[in-house]
């Protein structure tokens, strides 16, 4: 054929431009050597960088990211208002206890914590990102073999924003990875954390937790529990 009928070429360029975003979104999500070079960074020659925050590691950055140090994240899709893991998120903590496994990370002790965007209360979401956290713990200890003691899972709802600049913003749905060696670092210091059971929310000045699926309209930090999920 000599000229290519028109349609054909804008579903073939729809197509490509399909498969290239899925390549993307698969190069975006953490190796099993990068997770264990961000929770024992002194035995990596590089410094960790995540590259959905466009390389950018630990503290702040021009851009307003905030990470602590000796740690990582990974978003988790949770249904709506509910700690149930789900199959894709069961995939992604299996190379996560791969990384716990590894022999420059396996008797370091690790917290697990939940973090939200901004939408709905600050109570609601608090207590939702702690059984999401707790959810994250019982899977690696029950079905990854994980032990116990190495894992303490917190819940900081919406305190602790990834993009402090930008509360909204996707990548604050989060569940976080820190070596606990380095959790004297973090921004904000956070509260005493329980092994497991939820807490008690804490005053407005405490920390925050988690992402999922399903994420209903944002609602202003005013709005009255289960108005908005956050996560």
């Amino acid at each position: 054929m000599k000229y290519l009928n028109p349609m054909l070429c804008s579903f073939m360029l729809c197509s490509l431009a399909l498969l290239a975003g899925a390549g993307a979104l698969r190069a975006e999500e953490l190796s099993l050597d990068q997770m264990v070079c961000a929770l024992n960074p002194d035995q990596c020659s590089a410094p960790f960088g995540d590259r959905r925050v466009r390389g950018i590691s630990a503290t702040a950055s021009v851009s307003g990211a905030v990470r602590p140090p000796g740690s990582f994240d990974i978003t988790l899709n949770f249904p709506y208002n509910s700690a149930a893991l789900t199959e894709d998120s069961r995939a992604k903590l299996d190379r996560v206890a791969k990384a716990l496994t590894e022999p420059s990370t396996n008797n370091l002790e690790i917290i697990v914590s939940g973090h939200t965007d901004a939408s709905g209360s600050a109570q609601y979401n608090l207590l939702l990102s702690e059984r999401r956290a707790q959810a994250v713990r019982r899977f690696l200890i029950t079905e990854r073999g994980i032990e116990p003691n190495r894992l303490v899972a917190k819940g900081y709802g919406k305190t602790q924003p990834l993009f402090p600049s930008d509360p909204y913003n996707d990548l604050n749905r989060r569940v976080q990875f820190q070596n606990a060696n380095y959790a004297t670092a973090s921004v904000p210091t956070a509260a005493p954390a329980t092994a497991a059971g939820p807490v008690a929310p804490p005053a407005a000045a405490k920390p925050s937790i988690q992402p999922a699926k399903g994420k209903p309209p944002r609602a202003t930090p005013a709005a009255a529990p289960g108005q908005g999920d956050g996560l």
